[in-house]
């Protein structure tokens, strides 16, 4: 499970794994900081371009990237960003930031 938050309109999206949450946050917008990624636990995760975008006058090419666990300092933790969530899309059993919420202190356990 991957969590991704857009931060414009500070929605909270819950994706299967990470092939979904890729192919539904486009390349620009992720490295515009639109997108930001945790894993299941709600570590931080950064992508890692391995294509780069490309912008030409006219138009924008999409690279290709994957997620890989942040630097220090990149964003907060999960539980910490929920305080600012206006909404959760994406998974049947997590509707809410408290199903989130209860979802990381059940799966952090011993993870950290």
């Amino acid at each position: 499970m991957i969590f991704v938050v857009e931060t414009e309109e500070q929605t909270l999206h819950v994706f299967p794994d990470e092939a979904n949450a890729i192919s539904y946050c486009e390349g620009p917008d992720v490295e515009a900081a639109i997108w930001l990624f945790w894993d299941e636990a709600g570590m931080p995760l950064e992508p890692e371009f391995i294509i780069p975008n490309k912008r030409g006058l006219f138009t924008v090419q999409n690279g290709t990237y994957r997620l890989v666990k942040a630097g220090p300092d990149h964003h907060a933790d999960l539980v910490e960003a929920l305080e600012h969530i206006k909404s959760v899309e994406g998974s049947s059993s997590l509707r809410t930031t408290e199903d989130i919420r209860r979802h990381l202190t059940t799966n952090s356990k011993g993870t950290r």
